[in-house]
């Protein structure tokens, strides 16, 4: 059984992020009147500032502080027939991560294709599992510089060189693959929209790309995307 992942997070807000990583938050607006305008004061609360919102920005890809809503895998045989696409999503973080591991451990798949899957999907996956006091049912050896039991497309794209990473639409077009329709960038607004349905449609979409990526990189022909995503289940977990 070989599976294909993709996850789709959103950041913690910044007053969590700031309680998390043990940071007091503060604005130059909010500097400038406590210092009494001490130029030299407010300069430093400034550079402050800017240096948290920078770091804010960076946690958006550690699962210390961002979480997972939605969870998409797809499912194929060791010959790479489709035996199905599901997409958990919702803001019960736990209950996402106890379907999506009770689901793996039934399947206990022998090879994980993934783009990125070794330096961000997995480990975040991890760390919120661990987070979240849901134990894993199988052990995903994380290793790099492999094929197995990890694909990892972007790395293995880019012979394992960080300086030749690409993104997963950047690669799909070069290998004539199909690309998705969005971007990760759009899912935090989409997200406070309410449209969590769409998201774990958008993150099947991704998981399709990287399956299409995978078989270029193997030399095989993809299977259409109307085929392998002919009845995907998307669920809720509330």
């Amino acid at each position: 059984m070989k599976v294909v992942l993709d996850i789709e997070t959103v950041q913690a807000p910044r007053e969590e992020w700031a309680r998390l990583a043990g940071r007091q938050l503060a604005s130059g607006e909010a500097a400038f009147s406590e210092t009494g305008g001490d130029l030299f004061a407010v300069g430093e609360a400034q550079a402050q500032h800017r240096l948290d919102e920078e770091l804010y920005e960076k946690s958006s890809f550690d699962g210390t502080f961002s979480r997972i809503v939605c969870i998409g895998l797809l499912e194929f045989s060791d010959n790479l027939e489709p035996r199905g696409a599901t997409s958990w999503y919702g803001a019960n973080e736990q209950e996402l991560l106890r379907r999506f591991w009770s689901h793996l451990g039934q399947l206990r798949p022998s090879l994980f294709i993934t783009h990125n899957g070794l330096n961000f999907d997995l480990p975040f996956i991890k760390k919120r599992s661990i987070i979240q006091q849901v134990k894993p049912t199988m052990e995903i050896n994380l290793a790099k510089f492999r094929a197995e039991p990890v694909y990892d497309t972007m790395a293995i794209w880019s012979n394992w060189d960080n300086r030749g990473w690409v993104k997963l639409d950047v690669l799909a077009r070069a290998l004539n693959v199909e690309s998705k329709s969005g971007s990760g960038s759009q899912v935090a607004q989409m997200w406070a929209d309410g449209q969590g349905k769409e998201i774990a449609l958008y993150c099947l979409q991704d998981t399709y790309v990287t399956y299409g990526c995978y078989c270029r990189m193997n030399f095989r022909q993809p299977i259409s995307r109307e085929i392998v995503l002919l009845r995907p289940e998307v669920i809720d977990v509330g």
